[in-house]
């Protein structure tokens, strides 16, 4: 097909930027298809069409009821049946049989891959004459979005298809996946050369500049200077060593050092060249203090300076071109409080926190929490860490005024999961439980639920509870989290406490001293902690090789049940240990049957594209 022939859809925003120095998106209104010698000839649809290479990143981790914490250890998804199970139980296979997150998405990610390479091509050519400035703005950020989108496939599949031309996977028979040392070396091109061309654009943190590139570049290599692409180490699982082209899913050479001495520089690179939040206390910040620490990083979003890069709900509207939105019900990110909120509430519980994740806060004075511990049993959810009471929702935590038909079961405005016995026997089944009288089948199925993310401020019940709380795709603590990892591979104790202590600092929590292997674990579950629900759990349990530990267990709830005291009296229930004795059991609930299955480190290439490019090789285990 001739180029001047090729249609591309564009979104132009109403103004396309504001005017004035606020850098969000503008709610985004389409347009007609326009031949594309218009568009690369006019500032406004040149402009217009690579703001749309953005729409590729749908909400991130806001944009659906389920998240990707849903496929690990740290959460599970309420309702069956929509192919959570293929991840967690194993099932997932190339027709399918699993759930395909459109964020992470072979067949919706390549379209804007093709976009990406048309901008590229059409910007370097700049036959209208635009400025060098006005270039260099649309070919980093198109640059970019190529580098990000390329790093979304990696993560899942390893080496793919590398399009560099504006063709699609339909345009020959023959477009053979690169191996994964050449998607690593086109994804780094495209980050560096962002980062060149973008140097002095004005910082946003709705689109790319150059602390944005830095950063994805900091995660691009931390990720392949993991296990999981490393030779020697990913040997140790079964279906990578018996896998007849490592090429596509690893390295097959070099130095793993070498690889994290490159992640440790990306990594430093970004923490030189701006600043994180509230890294610079001296010693553990007080317990309120590190709780509001945490929530006002989520909560006050692009506000916040740990935040980096996402979508904005203010500016870019709870709908867009890949995610309608605004006609009443399909909301978007604006719904997340109602996706994943309690049914006391009237709201949907659907991903929720396991207590594998809740396990892994620790003490409020760092000790790790022990179920086998008499004083930790008796009263779990007091004296933990100050980032599980901005996290998790449990029994007896306070959350917001319930609705006027729910004041009669509760009217204190307090979390219940459990069970209570009055002294005449009558057993109140706790207003959030899946026995419950609300909307049980709504109940979490482990008695917690997810606050992170959740804006505390706005009202319960639909559709009074949309909410403008911003998705963060990249943030500071991250970044500095790839620093820490990197030096401990390097061997770089000293340097990795400093950067660990001042989030930990942060939060509340004491220096850490540990070293080697133990310093790595506590590491690990530091970031665990810190970016759940951020779309990291899942692919960091892989490149850890960490499947086995993550999903073969089963998912536990904790039964609670309380019993009133006797001579004290109850005339509305609310959790008060003065007048109620409680006992807290940890329990196996058969809803998954998980079990960790190989095969689930690669994601398979869908069978239809197999069938439409023999030259495509399966990943392994498929």
């Amino acid at each position: 097909m001739k180029k001047d022939l090729i249609k591309i859809i564009v979104v132009l925003a109403l103004g396309l930027l504001l005017a004035s120095c606020n850098d969000d998106f503008l709610e985004t209104t389409p347009l007609s298809e326009v031949s594309e010698s218009s568009v690369w000839s006019s500032e406004k649809l040149a402009e217009a069409a690579v703001l749309d290479l953005y729409q590729g990143t749908w909400a991130g981790t806001l944009t659906r009821e389920e998240t990707t914490d849903a496929f690990t250890d740290q959460a599970v998804f309420t309702h069956p049946g929509r192919g959570v199970d293929g991840y967690t139980e194993g099932k997932m296979n190339p027709s399918g049989s699993f759930m395909d997150m459109q964020w992470f998405s072979w067949n919706q990610i390549y379209p804007f891959i093709r976009s990406a390479n048309i901008a590229i091509q059409r910007l370097t050519a700049n036959e209208a004459g635009f400025s060098e400035d006005f270039v260099n703005k649309l070919l980093g950020e198109a640059h970019f979005m190529r580098g990000y989108y390329y790093t979304q496939l990696m993560r899942q599949f390893g080496g793919v298809v590398l399009l560099t031309e504006p063709l699609t996977l339909e345009s020959e028979s023959n477009n053979p996946r690169g191996t994964f040392e050449e998607t690593m070396n086109l994804i780094i091109s495209d980050l560096d050369r962002a980062i060149v061309l973008l140097e002095n654009v004005p910082e946003s943190k709705a689109t790319a500049h150059k602390i944005t590139a830095l950063a994805m570049k900091s995660r691009a290599l931390t990720h392949a200077a993991s296990d999981l692409y490393e030779p020697s180490k990913a040997s140790s699982v079964a279906t990578i060593s018996s896998y007849s082209n490592p090429e596509l899913i690893g390295y097959t050479g070099g130095s793993q050092s070498a690889r994290w001495e490159a992640a440790r520089t990306a990594s430093k690179a970004l923490l030189d060249a701006t600043t994180g939040y509230k890294l610079d206390y001296s010693a553990p910040a007080p317990f309120e203090e590190a709780k509001q620490n945490y929530e006002d990083i989520w909560l006050d979003g692009d506000q916040n300076q740990d935040f980096i890069w996402g979508r904005l709900i203010e500016g870019f509207g709870y709908g867009s071109r890949t995610y309608p939105g605004g006609d009443g019900w399909s909301q978007g990110p604006g719904m997340v409080a109602l996706y994943h909120g309690p049914n006391g509430y009237h709201e949907w519980a659907g991903t929720t926190p396991t207590e594998a994740l809740v396990k892994k806060y620790v003490r409020a004075d760092g000790e790790e929490f022990d179920w086998d511990n008499p004083v930790h049993a008796a009263d779990p959810y007091a004296n933990r860490e100050a980032r599980f009471y901005s996290t998790i929702l449990h029994d007896g935590a306070p959350w917001k005024v319930r609705t006027d038909d729910v004041v009669k079961f509760d009217n204190f405005n307090e979390i219940q999961t459990g069970y209570y016995t009055l002294s005449d026997g009558t057993i109140i089944n706790g207003v959030d439980t899946r026995q419950g009288p609300i909307e049980d089948w709504n109940g979490s199925r482990t008695g917690y639920y997810f606050r992170k993310f959740a804006d505390p401020r706005t009202p319960a019940s639909w559709p009074n509870d949309l909410q403008k709380v911003d998705a963060p795709y990249i943030r500071y603590t991250e970044i500095l989290l790839n620093y820490v990892e990197a030096n401990i591979n390097l061997g770089n104790d000293m340097e990795a406490q400093t950067w660990l202590n001042k989030l930990r600092f942060r939060n509340g929590l004491p220096a850490v001293t540990a070293t080697g292997s133990e310093l790595m674990e506590i590491y690990k579950r530091e970031r665990d902690k810190e970016l759940v629900n951020e779309d990291a759990r899942l692919f960091d349990m892989k490149r850890w090789l960490e499947g086995p530990q993550s999903l073969n267990q089963q998912v536990q709830q904790v039964l609670i049940q309380a019993t009133q005291k006797p001579g004290t009296t109850v005339a509305n229930y609310r959790r008060d240990p003065s007048v109620f004795d409680y006992t807290y059991r940890p329990t196996d609930i058969v809803f998954e049957n998980r079990i960790w299955q190989d095969h689930v480190y690669f994601m398979p290439i869908n069978q239809n594209e197999i069938d439409k490019d023999p030259s495509l090789i399966q990943n392994p285990g498929y």
